[in-house]
């Protein structure tokens, strides 16, 4: 619940309302366990935004699931995601590296050789993912539900 309330001593002036937040807005504790997520809107520091974000673009989610393994060369990381063209692969790992949640390491040799690994921070995404591809079997098996029309057993509500 938002209150507004004008304020005569404003620079605004008289009659312009400023949002506040009320005392009666009631967070649920497990969804929003701290300040940092009370936002009215998606602000880029929300953890929930920083998280999507982490794994946000097509392909960036097979890539971490290959790289959770241990570091792997742009090759081998080709040949587990055969359908991956060379350049978003190289896109997706920049962008990996640029968040800080993957490193590329140039072995010694000829030719130079590169490997990608995650940081701990991309390791940390581990939970989030295995989250992710629960939620979206339960996500399936409701809508093949719905599909199948009343009486098919689907229940309506929250998900446990």
């Amino acid at each position: 619940m938002i209150a507004f309330e004008a304020h005569d001593h404003s620079q605004a002036g008289a009659g312009v309302g400023h949002q506040t937040e009320s005392h009666a807005c009631r967070w649920d504790t497990e969804l929003v366990p701290d300040a940092g997520g009370r936002t009215l809107r998606p602000e880029p520091d929300c953890p929930v935004e920083l998280a999507l974000a982490a794994v946000s673009g097509r392909w960036t989610t097979l890539v971490l699931r290959e790289l959770m393994g241990g570091p792997l060369s742009f090759g081998a990381l080709s040949a587990r995601l055969p359908d991956i063209s060379p350049k978003v692969l190289t896109e997706r790992l920049r962008t990996l590296e640029a968040r800080g949640l993957a490193v590329r390491e140039r072995l010694a040799g000829f030719p130079v050789r590169t490997r990608y690994g995650l940081t701990a921070a991309g390791a940390a995404l581990r939970p989030l993912l295995v989250e992710l591809y629960r939620t979206g079997v339960e996500l399936a098996e409701a809508g093949a539900a719905a599909e199948a029309g009343p009486g098919s057993g689907a229940v309506h509500g929250p998900v446990a």
